[in-house]
């Protein structure tokens, strides 16, 4: 795929700065600049959507995403940055989802009869029938966020009288399936939101269930959707500067300014698209507004999704193995798979398989070569096979497009939902 444009800062003053990696961030800068705002995006880190390892392309995220139509929240982002023709171009589409233990190989094929077909082929009558039913519930279990998600409150609710307001309008948690749809639900969380739990509800009642119901394929999954959004932002006229720092970052009666690579920028509203730690760095030595700041983004990484790559021959893998699959029941806990076609970097196509095992580790966790053996031995009972046929491997501890798993508020703020800094209406999250 071809790197996306750099083009030097020739302004110093912008209407939005988006600071950080995350898709978010490359959404808004995207957006900002096709409505005809003067946008800066700064992802502050080197960015891609795949590397090489020893001639194979290799995806920097796992390479599948919840159907995004299926977000009332992406729809208008799909629409007015034309997203839906760049995915197809890669290949994107929707599979059927799999889930893998020990003893079951159930597949949840996206057509109602096959589902039920194959729920009653691996499960009793009983447990087919409880499925059956949870799963026909997850196409409306988050239906109760939408018109909250399309036009949120005002946040954070200034005083008393609008934090009263805005407990009447946030939509209640989701009352979950139990069983094993359930039990998927909460252990697909942490791959997909960075708030799993109860002060981010939403996240299993929409994201959750929509992967587990019709996953979409796309090679590099949210680091692929970053890359086309940033290449959406410069296309629209804005600015990309790769791999360089922000620091020095005051709040102003006016806006923003910070250093970017030894040159001054100011903007009138800055996106902090990045974890804490690069927020503490950007304004420390800062007054008590910049502090504040830091104070507001402290939420400290408690985990991390880290990913395992094989590239493996065609008889390796079951043929009856769907595009996504999630393994439970293993001691390493959920294990989350993606396979698709195998990419050689020189772009040939090749007849082996990529299988990208991703899984949650400690944000401390550095030992790839041990991820490496830990999950091929997690995988030799489901596919007895696999270990004879892996033609190459590599492991990210640390993957280019992260997904830390932050701990959220002691006090139990939804702040998934929180745009605005406390510390100043200039500065959004």
């Amino acid at each position: 795929m071809p790197p996306p444009i750099v083009r030097p800062v020739a302004k110093r003053i912008y209407d939005v700065a988006v600071l950080g990696p995350d898709v978010g961030g490359a959404a808004a800068a995207a957006l900002c600049s096709r409505r005809g705002l003067r946008a800066l995006l700064a992802p502050l880190m080197p960015v891609a959507a795949a590397r090489e390892s020893e001639g194979w392309l290799l995806p920097c995220a796992q390479s599948i995403l919840p159907p995004l139509r299926q977000l009332s929240g992406a729809v208008g982002v799909l629409d007015e940055a034309g997203l839906g023709t760049d995915l197809q171009r890669q290949g994107g589409g929707l599979g059927s989802f799999q889930i893998l233990t020990d003893r079951l190989r159930l597949s949840l094929p996206a057509d109602p009869a096959k589902r039920k077909s194959e729920l009653r082929r691996e499960l009793s009558e009983g447990g087919a029938a409880e499925a059956e039913a949870a799963l026909e519930t997850l196409e409306t279990l988050g239906r109760a966020w939408d018109d909250f998600l399309r036009e949120p409150p005002p946040w954070p609710p200034r005083g008393f009288l609008e934090k009263r307001r805005l407990r009447r309008v946030v939509p209640p948690a989701p009352q979950l399936p139990e069983g094993l749809v359930g039990e998927c639900l909460h252990a697909l969380a942490p791959f997909i939101t960075s708030l799993p739990g109860d002060v981010a509800p939403e996240s299993l009642a929409r994201e959750a269930a929509a992967l587990l119901r019709a996953p979409l394929r796309v090679f590099g999954g949210a680091a692929q959707l970053a890359d086309l959004l940033r290449q959406k932002c410069t296309g629209a006229g804005g600015d990309l500067i790769s791999d360089v720092p922000a620091e020095q970052l005051r709040i102003e009666k006016k806006g923003v300014v910070f250093q970017l690579g030894g040159s001054e920028v100011r903007a009138a509203c800055v996106v902090l698209a990045c974890s804490a730690e690069r927020i503490a760095a950007m304004v420390q030595e800062g007054s008590r507004a910049e502090r504040k700041l830091a104070e507001e983004a402290a939420l400290p990484v408690e985990r991390k999704v880290t990913l395992a790559h094989y590239v493996v021959r065609p008889e390796g893998l079951p043929q009856a193995l769907e595009d996504a699959a999630l393994v439970l029941g293993h001691a390493l806990g959920p294990l989350l798979l993606t396979t698709l076609p195998a990419r050689r970097a020189r772009g040939e196509s090749t007849g082996e398989k990529l299988l990208t095992v991703a899984r949650v580790s400690d944000a401390g966790f550095s030992d790839e070569q041990g991820l490496l053996t830990s999950i091929r031995g997690a995988l030799e009972p489901i596919f007895p096979f696999f270990e004879r046929h892996v033609v190459h491997q590599s492991a990210d501890a640390n993957p280019a497009q992260p997904h830390p798993i932050l701990r959220p508020l002691d006090n139990g703020d939804p702040v998934g939902l929180r745009p605005f800094s406390e510390a100043d209406e200039h500065v959004v999250f």
